[in-house]
């Protein structure tokens, strides 16, 4: 079909997305680089947010071991915050 533009498949209720930064998996020990994209499940953080703006979790999984790893947004820092399955390779 010419001129039309297909959108790659992604998992129901999620998005690609690009890691913002550097962790490692707890489980197996894998590094997932800054910059690594992979598909995520996106929700919002049920009542949680900073001067009106609704903070956000993303759901994803380690690219070795498939294990879930959780991330949410930190709006005050500007920054991201692990919440379960990793820890980050460098703490702020």
């Amino acid at each position: 079909m010419h001129g039309t533009w297909t959108h790659r498949s992604c998992p129901k209720g999620g998005s690609p997305r690009i890691n913002k930064k550097s962790i490692c998996c707890n489980t197996c020990g894998n590094y997932i680089s800054e910059g690594t994209k992979f598909n995520s499940r996106k929700e919002d953080a049920a009542g949680e947010n900073y001067f009106g703006e609704q903070i956000l979790r993303f759901y994803f999984k380690c690219t070795k071991c498939s294990v879930e790893l959780v991330m949410k947004t930190d709006l005050q820092n500007s920054d991201y915050v692990v919440e379960a399955g990793a820890r980050r390779n460098f703490e702020p």
